[in-house]
């Protein structure tokens, strides 16, 4: 069930046309593993706007905050607003470069032969939801998850953490790793301990499940950032949800959000696992025409 009218809301302000460097020295190929493209919206009109009805936000737009920041590679997520059509995260992916790949939306209909297309355009997961309108549905898990695995793909899921331990069993049995977004979407108001953040923190020890440290803006979000970190931080990557479309404060300064992981962190190899290592496993291990 997508969330209730009004508890999702559109970000109008857009992101921040500057911000501040990171202070500490980002290891080389760190990875952006979660973040957004809109538009041109001329050429890649919205598909879905009961939710979300974004603002046009660019690849040449975030390169900057991508240099900025000193990362080299780069997530393109497919949004909710554009559905199933994945022609505007496609060509992120071509206009941003070799360092950048896709999680894409499709149902278990899709001929092999897209999914191999998918594929060789960057594509190494498919996402899953069931908070906002215009995503793929949690009933094609099982289905999909046969279809991706000859591609060593991922099942990518936006969820709130609360529906985890009905779905944990199923979860356990896929064949193919699965990735929580914005980890798990838990409720800060309630804290962390809650049957679903721990049934998260348990399916971590499974060693075939990822959680992404994004959309941390908030202190009880950096609790929930070092639960995660202490639990396994083997399966741990970082993103920063630019352009932050559904952020309804003053948007966030990208550069500040790598300073917490990195307070979170508190040495310098687990953050180069969440920034480096683990992304490489995730989305780099194969070469796009493999």
């Amino acid at each position: 069930m997508t969330a209730a009218p009004g508890s999702i809301r559109t970000n109008n302000l857009g992101f921040r046309s500057a911000v501040s460097a990171p202070g500490f020295v980002v290891p080389e190929g760190a990875c952006d593993a979660h973040m957004h493209i809109i538009g041109p919206l001329q050429q890649f009109p919205l598909r879905e706007t009961r939710s979300l009805s974004p603002l046009e936000s660019l690849p040449q737009a975030y390169r900057k905050t991508q240099a900025a920041l000193g990362l080299q590679r780069t997530i393109v997520v497919q949004p909710s607003s554009y559905a199933k059509d994945n022609s505007c995260t496609l060509a992120a992916v071509e206009a941003l470069g070799p360092g950048a790949r896709a999680v894409a939306v499709v149902d278990p209909s899709t001929p092999d032969d897209e999914l191999a297309s998918l594929h060789r355009r960057g594509v190494r997961g498919v996402r899953l939801q069931s908070v906002v309108a215009g995503g793929a549905s949690l009933d094609d898990m099982e289905d999909l998850a046969a279809r991706i695995k000859p591609f060593g793909w991922h099942i990518q899921l936006f969820l709130d953490a609360e529906t985890v331990p009905q779905l944990s069993q199923r979860l356990r049995k896929l064949p193919v790793d699965v990735v929580f977004d914005h980890m798990a979407h838990v409720d800060t108001s309630i804290g962390i301990d809650t049957p679903g953040f721990r049934a998260v923190l348990d399916l971590l020890d499974t060693g075939r499940v990822w959680v992404k440290i994004a959309s941390a803006f908030r202190a009880a979000d950096g609790r929930r950032a070092s639960a995660l970190i202490d639990a396994n931080a083997d399966r741990l990557v970082w993103g920063s949800d630019w352009p932050h479309l559904s952020y309804q404060a003053e948007p966030p300064d990208d550069g500040q959000l790598l300073n917490d992981l990195a307070e979170w962190c508190g040495n310098e190899e687990t953050l180069k696992k969440i920034l480096v290592d683990n992304p490489e496993k995730l989305y780099f291990s194969q070469q796009p025409g493999a």
